[in-house]
């Protein structure tokens, strides 16, 4: 009879040995431990899942055009996947069905919506952006103004050292604050 002392658990016989073995390799296949990640790389994997996506309904047809402008004004941003409205469907053929990108690691979705309806885009909520540098800041403003409307010039409102809220030329609302 095998007999191993441990703090958490006592094994007595070669058939718990098994039973335990058979165990920690299941917690291997079914990904419960995994020898190539420590805990900090399996949490930070965890909270980098995004259960909470923004979704922007475009009605008049222009989601992809926004969509890219977005994408080239933030780093690490990118299109991850796009389905489009086919022939006989309710949206026009070739218009953006639901689309998924990221802006700077932030997920977002957006779609062409066929009916349009009473309502928009409301500045009620805003895309909070935190800038790091006076460089930044101008920069985004610059060019989300363009065809849009400043709904806060840039200034010192006494809340921050330097805000501007703007609604883009696609309706959608951008708060920009430098840190």
């Amino acid at each position: 009879m095998l007999k191993q002392k441990s703090d958490a658990f006592q094994i007595t016989s070669i058939r718990q040995l098994k039973i335990m073995s058979i165990v920690i390799l299941s917690f291997f296949a079914v990904g419960f431990i995994n020898p190539k990640m420590d805990n900090t790389q399996s949490e930070n994997d965890m909270a980098t899942e995004q259960q909470i996506i923004p979704f922007l309904t475009f009605q008049k047809n222009d989601a992809e055009q926004a969509m890219n402008f977005y994408i080239s004004l933030f780093p690490n941003s990118k299109i991850i996947e796009i389905n489009r409205w086919g022939k006989g469907a309710p949206g026009k053929e070739g218009t953006i069905m639901q689309a998924t990108f990221e802006l700077n690691g932030l997920k977002f979705m957006c779609s062409d919506s066929p009916p349009v309806h009473d309502w928009d885009f409301t500045p009620a909520i805003a895309n909070y952006i935190e800038c790091s540098s006076d460089e930044e800041i101008e920069k985004l403003y610059e060019k989300l103004i363009e065809g849009g409307e400043a709904a806060m010039p840039l200034a010192n409102y006494g809340f921050s050292q330097k805000f501007g809220w703007v609604i883009d030329r696609f309706g959608v609302s951008w708060q920009l604050n430098l840190k």
